[in-house]
């Protein structure tokens, strides 16, 4: 058997405080606002005294901003969802393209046009190009546009992100919701079948007048107190499920004395956790379809966590009477199930098997 390498692989993730910043929707209007001081940086420089002045008075470039604001807001909240994301690109342009002009002829209309002369709030200058000749409108209009559209796809390209982000997070979301209920209803279908088969030697101890029958009811009671009130969780300590399986050990001992049985557990168990009743299956199959009758039957169960908390967990089991091809039944169908969508690409699980004794080697990374 080849060894086994676990690699985790760390991606490059955004820190959480800047996630949120970025994409979380209570911090909408800090972004808003980090945008707009992003786009007029130079201007509020100035205006704090660290650039050069200027030259006109700070309210003209409120007026400036409100127009932008207008071209930006009406472009991401209005064109692009009701046009460009319903795939009328061409409508979607052609609608950007007048909402831009119309910004740009507004600018043009406050600063070149002469909307404020004579009121003072300009020197007569300031309405010249050069030779004293004012800008034409065209000239104007190819100067700016270009840097009006790029403000309008930046605006677009991290809307589009955002919303890029969300669909995403919404279908992973969705996703998880359902990988829990199937995980939730497999882990359920784990309970029936384990008391059924306890249930099952319980019955026979019964017919046997066992003096151990009590000291079983009562290893029954601390199983089902253990499923029914600490695996709520999507993972449980790993000393308390290999405490639960040692418990159901015990309990199998007792109706199968004759039984050889090892069980080894290695490796720093603190700290760690996994999915809860996942290894139970594999143990479960292999008291099942060991019992030849004969006093030969062995069990060897090892589980061992490494330094990198990657758990390797063995069964081996001798073939008795009732082994078959077709071994585990339902549970193991859903013990496999429930590998794969709880360590999906974490995981791997082999099963051989001789004329004489069957294994199962699980390998996962629990991190």
């Amino acid at each position: 058997m080849d060894s086994f390498v676990m690699h985790k692989e760390k991606s490059m993730e955004i820190p959480t405080w800047l996630h949120r910043v970025l994409l979380d929707k209570k911090f909408r209007i800090i972004r808003h606002i980090l945008f707009w001081i992003f786009i007029y940086a130079d201007e509020l420089l100035s205006l704090l005294g660290l650039t050069e002045p200027l030259g006109y008075p700070f309210y003209l470039e409120i007026l400036d901003l409100l127009a932008d604001m207008f071209m930006v807001y009406v472009n991401i909240y209005y064109l692009l969802p009701r046009f460009f994301l319903r795939g009328k690109v061409l409508l979607y342009l052609l609608l950007t393209i007048l909402s831009v002009s119309a910004v740009i002829l507004w600018n043009y209309w406050i600063w070149i046009g002469g909307a404020l002369e004579g009121t003072g709030m300009l020197d007569a200058d300031f309405y010249v190009y050069e030779e004293g000749e004012k800008i034409r409108l065209f000239t104007y209009w190819i100067t700016n546009s270009w840097s009006n559209a790029g403000l309008v796809a930046l605006a677009v390209a991290f809307k589009l992100f955002e919303e890029s982000y969300l669909s995403s997070k919404k279908i992973r979301d969705l996703r998880e919701d359902k990988l829990n209920a199937e995980l939730a209803y497999l882990k359920t279908q784990v309970n029936p079948h384990f008391l059924f088969n306890t249930l099952n030697n319980m019955y026979v101890m019964s017919q046997k007048k066992s003096d151990a029958l009590p000291e079983t009811i009562m290893q029954l009671s601390e199983l089902l107190r253990y499923q029914l009130y600490e695996t709520e969780e999507d993972t449980v300590p790993m000393d308390k499920e290999v405490t639960y399986l040692r418990n159901y050990l015990e309990l199998e001992l007792l109706r199968r004395q004759h039984l050889k049985l090892d069980f080894d557990v290695s490796g720093d168990l603190r700290g760690k956790r996994i999915r809860p009743l996942i290894l139970l299956p594999y143990i479960e199959n292999a008291f099942k379809y060991s019992n030849s009758g004969t006093g030969s039957d062995r069990i060897e169960i090892k589980m061992n966590i490494d330094e990198e908390d990657n758990l390797t967990f063995s069964v081996m089991n001798t073939k008795g009477s009732l082994q078959r091809r077709d071994v585990g039944g339902i549970g193991m169908t859903n013990a496999k199930r429930r590998l794969e969508l709880a360590y999906p690409d974490r995981h791997t699980l082999d099963i051989e098997e001789d004329e004489k004794r069957f294994w199962v080697r699980l390998r996962l990374a629990l991190g």
